[in-house]
């Protein structure tokens, strides 16, 4: 007996033309051939699709030139200024006493 399983994955895409960033759901089936192998088939919004990561157009330039992340990967936001109290002076201290 084969063992199967499906599951709900989230995908983040990037348009590296215009910048536009959006996100999509998949449902994944995962079937195990009982050999050690497995077939892995994607479907959105109930019809069969390739993988998140291929072929997949920019939902407002149409650019194929579009990254795939999945969920966990989500591209961060702003990167936070810089701390007054975190510096040069931190580092020298770390390395003065070996801690870095």
């Amino acid at each position: 007996m084969r063992n199967a399983w499906s599951d709900h994955e989230v995908w983040i895409y990037e348009c590296l033309r215009c910048g536009a960033t959006w996100e999509e759901g998949f449902d994944v089936r995962h079937v195990d051939d009982g050999h050690g192998g497995e077939a892995v088939a994607y479907s959105h919004d109930g019809h069969p699709c390739t993988t998140p990561w291929t072929d997949h157009p920019c939902c407002e330039c149409h650019s194929g030139n579009v990254k795939a992340f999945s969920a966990p990967w989500r591209k961060s936001g702003r990167v936070p200024e810089q701390r007054p109290d975190s510096g040069l002076e931190t580092v020298i201290h770390l390395r003065r006493i070996h801690a870095w």
